[in-house]
């Protein structure tokens, strides 16, 4: 055989051995990274040796964060640089410390990005924040303290987005109406409740500072609600029906006896604890 001929043989065993070695380390790496997968993957109702528990858990706290929360990219670069620009001493936040952030992929109430930053290689929090989305402010949460406080920015526009309502327009006579607020992110509010026909409703405030609505006689009346944040108000004016006792018994055959309201009752939300400076109404949070 001519020379050649010899070494374009030897090539061609070459580079079929070579070949073959390749394939097999890919799927032997294949295998090792389907064998490491496997391990970290959670399945909900899965079956494993308790052995793994860990690993179980690490995967299902990796697989919410990846469902629920947003740990980088543009949106949350843009929402750390927002927290950075206002005073550390406001924020809480140590401007040498290389904290790690996290946002909710749901928007709190409709309106604020909700971020929170935790100490480095830790899961201790060490601020909760939330950010409207309009940047127009910026609060700062105290768990535990059923505290929040503006930090940057005005309330104009969040209270805009306040919701005012009752309860229930109708009343009992010598029962009590309450008026609820919803704002987003839970934020706290001063509520102030003027009876515009003191002929048919009252208002009355309790020990804890809660606001109620008296019927006092059968008929209609409205009632002026002003919700204050940050320095700014917003009002609406809500009616309400003061019933009798014939009126009540007729609403309850109406209704077969499914009426929700009972004669000098709270309307079930009673008088629980709120956040401060409510000033008697009841918040519904986002």
């Amino acid at each position: 055989m001519k020379k050649w001929k010899v070494m374009a043989a030897g090539l061609v065993t070459l580079s079929v051995l070579t070949a073959g070695l390749t394939a097999s380390s890919a799927v032997s790496a294949a295998e090792i990274r389907k064998a490491d997968s496997s391990v970290q993957t959670y399945k909900d109702g899965a079956v494993v040796p308790a052995s793994k528990a860990p690993a179980v858990r690490k995967a299902a706290r990796e697989k919410a964060q990846s469902d629920y929360y947003i740990t980088e990219g543009k949106k949350l670069d843009q929402a750390v640089a927002r927290l950075l620009y206002i005073n550390p001493e406001e924020t809480g936040l140590d401007p040498q410390v290389d904290y790690s952030y996290r946002m909710d992929k749901t928007l709190t109430g409709d309106y604020f990005y909700h971020v929170r930053a935790f100490l480095p290689n830790s899961t201790k929090a060490a601020g909760d924040f939330l950010l409207a989305k309009d940047d127009s402010c910026v609060f700062r949460r105290f768990p535990g303290e059923a505290r929040t406080e503006l930090l940057d920015g005005t309330t104009e526009k969040l209270l805009a987005k306040v919701e005012i309502y009752p309860a229930y327009k109708k009343i009992p006579q010598d029962g009590v109406g309450k008026v609820l607020i919803r704002v987003p992110g839970s934020i706290p509010y001063k509520l102030t409740l003027t009876s515009l026909n003191e002929n048919t409703l009252t208002i009355k405030t309790d020990e804890q500072g809660q606001q109620w609505v008296y019927g006092v006689t059968r008929g209609k009346g409205d009632v002026l609600a002003e919700v204050e944040i940050g320095g700014y108000i917003t009002s609406k004016t809500l009616n309400f029906t003061v019933m009798d006792e014939k009126d009540v018994a007729r609403e309850e055959n109406r209704t077969s006896g499914g009426w929700p309201i009972g004669i000098g009752i709270g309307f079930g939300w009673g008088h629980g604890r709120h956040h401060h400076g409510h000033g008697g109404g009841i918040i519904i949070g986002m």
